[in-house]
């Protein structure tokens, strides 16, 4: 009789521990475990493609270290970066990097907001319009720069064929000291002019109709309605895709080195071509860090005038 009573006891309590649900100490582990796991991919691809190269950039930079001799590295401090400051090509390609992006980012906004004005109308087909005219943004830098190798190079380019054909003289854009950098920067204001267009022209479109009417009843000619009203309304909008292009034209170096390959000489050598230059071909992979260093310091020092500015613009 014991015996049995004492198996009756240990299935209700077997049975028991079954129904009851886990405590809530228990529930919130095992969510945590949950979170962690479906995070974990994440951070682990974080880690290795951002913070780790990161860190490790920077160690670097403050190394003398060639990729032919790993074996010699050295404690450089901050050697890298003065011999950066008192280096003249790399005066000359931040010189060219400045040009570079303010001349594409100034035409881009121009042009950009042309087309924008130009597509905020109701007419037939112009929703085609629009979706053809992001096509450019689409096609890789890569492929962009290919293509335009072929449209100006200086025997059978379209470009050439075209000037001959009406009389203007041609050049070897490619190959001029005085051509080179302009026909990049016409590139680069090929392909990103409709991202500055259909980003302005959202933020257009967003501005109350109510205010355009009022404005068109106080007899506000389509220019002064455009430089009153709309462009003060879409000012925050102007300011984040003027940061957004900057920062991409600062960058920039897939286009450049496809077309030119930061020629002729160091014509148009961006600081992003000088860096892979300075790294892959030299083998100095300190000064290159150093560099890209310098980069990134420069592009937050914008990026904080341009938030002050944005803030100040939406107070």
């Amino acid at each position: 009789m014991p015996e049995s009573a004492d198996v009756t006891g240990s299935e209700s309590l077997t049975l028991d521990l079954a129904v009851r649900p886990p405590s809530k100490a228990g529930w919130q582990r095992r969510e945590r475990l949950i979170a962690a796991l479906f995070l974990a991919p994440g951070m682990i691809y974080l880690f290795a493609m951002a913070v780790y190269p990161t860190v490790y950039s920077l160690w670097l930079a403050v190394h003398n270290y060639t990729i032919y001799r790993p074996d010699l590295v050295s404690y450089a401090g901050f050697d890298n970066f003065n011999d950066l400051l008192n280096n003249e090509v790399f005066s000359g390609s931040f010189f060219v990097t400045v040009i570079y992006s303010a001349a594409a980012v100034a035409l881009e906004l121009v042009i950009g907001i042309a087309v924008a004005v130009l597509l905020d109308r109701k007419m037939r087909g112009i929703g085609l319009f629009r979706t053809l005219l992001i096509v450019p943004v689409l096609i890789s830098p890569v492929g962009m720069g290919l293509t335009f190798r072929y449209i100006l190079a200086p025997t059978y380019g379209l470009l050439t064929y075209l000037c001959h054909r009406v009389g203007i003289p041609t050049a070897d854009w490619m190959a001029s000291a005085t051509w080179a950098l302009p026909a990049v920067i016409l590139v680069d204001v090929w392909q990103w002019t409709p991202f500055v267009a259909l980003i302005l022209l959202s933020g257009m479109q967003s501005v109350s109709v109510e205010v355009v009417e009022a404005a068109e009843l106080d007899g506000l000619s389509e220019w002064q309605k455009l430089r009153r009203i709309v462009l003060p309304l879409i000012r925050p909008v102007l300011m984040v895709v003027v940061l957004i292009r900057l920062i991409d034209s600062i960058r920039v170096f897939d286009m450049v080195f496809v077309l030119t390959r930061g020629g002729p000489g160091t014509a148009t050598e961006t600081l992003s071509v000088f860096s892979y230059v300075t790294g892959f071909t030299e083998g100095d992979m300190g000064s290159a860090s150093a560099l890209a260093w310098v980069m990134v310091v420069f592009v937050n020092i914008l990026v904080f005038f341009f938030l002050r500015a944005l803030s100040k613009a939406e107070g």
